[in-house]
């Protein structure tokens, strides 16, 4: 993760050009950009315009409630070039997103979030767990065949340059585990689907994770899925508003959206999209109840729940296993958590879910560490069930 950076209206809008939102260059990836269109402007007809102005065909397009745009590479300055198309809002360096891990050793989640006090040895649920739901893996992929998942993950969708849709890193295999795997998962019977947006590094690109929102969201809706779907974006980088924005209107489409806090032990304003206040962002404790000392915090967090010496699925063979931590690894127990509670309670807006998931949560359980400003919700998931 990266630090905050001050977004810049780099053209007055007296002269309907498009606003241009800048963000720290070191994370910028160079001729690449993300345009955001008017909600209502005719895409199909601005991509016209844009063909014709740029010279070169967008690399993603989306489509998804009140966010409509495109990513396009191989392109020195965006706003010169696309400056006389009024249609166009705002545009965006693209920039480099990263996986929230960090590696450590041994578990006890699922226990945790199924009690109120620590200690436990038991996972205690439902045994509906996540039944007919649908879990969306927006990650580095997932390696389905793995013997945990007992054929409920699936191939969605790979927006990965120059990559197959196999997990060759690891991540996104590990979030799913914990959402839904047989052994090591929060919602047992919750169908998993794939969508890879991050390479086998554990990184992509802001445009690649619109890309696969757009796909979520789209798969969701066509499919008759939404009340009963949620997404794990185990993922962030550098303050975005175009990425807070096209997390919003995921979530405003029915998705619920289960965020990382982030990695970098600062306030959650410095990260997208865990800074958009409409997703369910989820911080990181210890096996302790403390407060991991990576995680970010914030009045923007919205939940907790562990993060540190998780163990879930890995892909090295069909029974592989894996210990790691960082606010990837809390964030797919609230995706779980999420579709466990979608399975037993019935559908819910994603904005009510994530306050069901509050209200439900341990209070005041958490040590915060030194003190911590703003403050964050001392909220520790828990499922409803055990002592």
């Amino acid at each position: 993760m990266r630090s905050f950076f001050n977004f810049l209206l780099a053209l007055p809008t007296a002269l309907a050009a498009p606003v241009l939102l800048e963000t720290r260059q070191e994370d910028n990836i160079a001729g690449s950009w993300i345009v955001k269109v008017n909600e209502n402007a005719v895409l199909a007809d601005v991509l016209s315009q844009v063909t014709q102005a740029a010279g070169v065909q967008p690399s993603h397009q989306y489509n998804f409630g009140s966010f409509k745009g495109f990513s396009i590479n191989s392109v020195t300055d965006a706003v010169s070039l696309l400056s006389s198309i009024t249609a166009i809002e705002s545009i965006e360096p693209n920039t480099r997103v990263y996986a929230n891990a960090v590696q450590a050793n041994p578990p006890y989640g699922l226990a945790r979030i199924s009690h109120r006090n620590k200690g436990a040895t038991e996972y205690i649920y439902d045994d509906t767990a996540g039944a007919g739901t649908f879990s969306y893996i927006i990650d580095t992929g997932i390696y389905t065949e793995h013997n945990d998942f007992g054929g409920r993950a699936v191939k969605g969708a790979n927006f990965v340059p120059d990559e197959d849709d196999r997990d060759g890193n690891g991540h996104g295999t590990h979030v799913a585990g914990t959402t839904g795997s047989n052994t090591y998962g929060v919602a047992k019977k919750t169908s998993l689907i794939a969508v890879k947006v991050l390479s086998s590094e554990g990184s992509g690109t802001n445009a690649q994770v619109l890309a696969g929102i757009d796909w979520a969201v789209q798969d969701a809706k066509a499919k008759g899925r939404i009340g009963k779907a949620v997404a794990n974006l185990s993922l962030g980088g550098i303050f975005s508003p175009m990425s807070n924005q096209a997390a919003a209107a995921a979530v405003q489409q029915g998705l619920f959206l289960a965020v990382a806090a982030g990695n970098s032990g600062l306030p959650t304003i410095t990260s997208s999209p865990a800074s958009e206040p409409s997703v369910c962002t989820v911080g990181a404790t210890d096996a302790d109840d403390n407060r991991a000392s990576f995680s970010n915090y914030g009045l923007l967090v919205d939940i907790f729940a562990p993060g540190v010496n998780v163990t879930s699925t890995w892909i090295d063979g069909p029974d592989d296993t894996n210990t790691i931590s960082g606010t990837s690894m809390s964030t797919p127990h609230i995706t779980g958590l999420g579709a466990y509670l979608l399975g037993l309670e019935g559908a819910r807006t994603p904005d009510a879910l994530c306050k069901r998931i509050q209200d439900l949560s341990t209070k005041d359980k958490i040590n915060m560490g030194l003190l911590i400003l703003p403050p964050s919700k001392n909220y520790l998931a828990y499922n409803g069930n055990g002592a």
